[in-house]
């Protein structure tokens, strides 16, 4: 057991995932998560097949797809008047070939996700109403010396090592040095239609929908029979106004695509207020190391990215694995897994352990870099082309994904595999 623990900020998907990935390592991790309580996370995820692999590795993925058993397996590129430009099962795509375990892609509720990583912690692993405000200054502490962080209740926290899996607005990734994400000029909407019992889908069971205008862009898929996952986006300046109530949200949501075809006028209007979510969309290129010392980022910390190839959960899970997997070998290096630089030991040994420790994060860091900045410019670069406010320009966008589109590469970077945890 390590005295002091991995700290873990945040009890998002990220923190939640370290965690557990720490724990089944044999590692102690204590997540500090600011809220009261496990937040409310009333829209979905997209787990592609990923973080499929990821959350099998972390011994939850059984658990979650009997939950969850509706496999996607079609989508539909279509004008926001309905007209389907484009219509392909996920078997055409080149990964998918030869199996299909790369097709892999189901809707899951970010609170049973959330659930399912938490009930699988050990009891006192999570600590609610206890963020981290700061990271102190370890200038004067020496080498060797063990993270301090500061908590919003004003007590201090020593750490074996610090990983900040706070979010896009990280107080840990500021310490690091990083830059804040940039805007990418468009906000969303995400919401979860209740379809009435004998009522039908607005779409087939197995199909996510897409329709797209000029700049604004919507699309849906099933979580279930009764459940249809939808979202939004639409050009917006930073500092627009946001309706002060979900009614108000719910009502503009419906306003953005008011006399659109495909069905999504319908979810948005059977959407309960609770569930809708709005968020400014950012992003930031995170190039090379995104950490210091024994302190480094993960999830959204450490490389916020647009959700346009829906792959920022399921590189947060990614995360997980292949930190735990650097960390056990480190523990293992620096003589059965103690973090301490207590009485017994000599300047030079706890100098030795913290090189260890810093090492592992320093490769981990350069893995997940190599793997997440394509992500996330891949990504950027779907959102800029779909966000594009001039009509003769999306005309042109619709008649190439009509006539020229081919979904054959759709799936490469679904391909990836985390590998096991030990």
């Amino acid at each position: 057991m390590l005295n002091p623990p991995v700290v873990i900020a945040g009890a998002g998907i990220a923190g939640l995932a370290a965690a557990l990935a720490l724990h089944r390592v044999g590692l102690q991790p204590l997540v500090l998560e600011r809220a009261p309580e496990m937040r409310e996370q009333g829209s979905a995820i997209a787990l592609w097949a990923n973080a499929w692999r990821a959350l099998d590795a972390l011994g939850v993925g059984a658990e979650l797809r009997a939950v969850n058993p509706l496999l996607l397996d079609r989508f539909e590129l279509a004008r926001s008047d309905g007209r389907l430009l484009r219509g392909f099962d996920l078997s055409q795509c080149d990964a998918a070939a030869g199996g299909g375990e790369a097709a892999e892609f189901r809707g899951v509720r970010r609170g049973a996700l959330l659930e399912a990583l938490l009930a699988a912690l050990p009891s006192g692993c999570v600590r609610f109403g206890c963020g981290v405000e700061a990271v102190e200054g370890d200038a004067q502490r020496g080498p060797g010396a063990n993270p301090v962080v500061r908590l919003t209740d004003g007590s201090f926290q020593e750490c074996c090592v610090l990983i900040g899996a706070d979010g896009v607005g990280s107080a840990v990734a500021r310490h690091v040095g990083l830059a804040a994400p940039t805007y990418a000029g468009y906000a969303a909407y995400r919401g979860v239609a209740l379809i009435p019992p004998g009522k039908r889908l607005p779409l087939p069971a197995s199909t996510v929908r897409q329709l797209w205008g000029a700049g604004v862009r919507a699309g849906m898929y099933p979580l279930s029979e009764s459940e249809v996952y939808w979202f939004t986006c639409f050009n917006a300046p930073e500092d627009a106004p946001v309706p002060a109530t979900p009614e108000a949200q719910l009502q503009d949501a419906l306003s953005i695509v008011q006399g659109w075809r495909g069905g999504i006028e319908e979810v948005i209007r059977r959407t309960p207020p609770e569930t809708l979510s709005r968020s400014r969309i950012r992003d930031r290129w995170t190039l090379g190391a995104f950490g210091r010392g024994r302190v480094t980022l993960a999830g959204d910390a450490a490389h916020p990215m647009t959700p346009n190839l829906g792959q920022g959960g399921c590189a947060a899970l990614e995360d997980a694995v292949v930190l735990a997997r650097e960390l056990r070998q480190a523990a293992d290096a620096a003589g059965g897994g103690s973090g301490s630089s207590g009485g017994s030991s000599s300047s030079s040994s706890s100098s030795s352990k913290a090189d260890a420790w810093e090492a592992a994060l320093r490769r981990y860091e350069a893995e997940r870099w190599r793997r997440c900045l394509p992500l996330t410019v891949r990504s950027w670069a779907f959102g800029f082309a779909l966000q594009l406010p001039y009509p003769p320009v999306t005309a042109v966008r619709d008649v190439f994904v009509e006539k020229a589109f081919s979904p054959a590469h759709f799936l490469d970077h679904t391909a990836y595999d985390v590998g096991v945890l030990v």
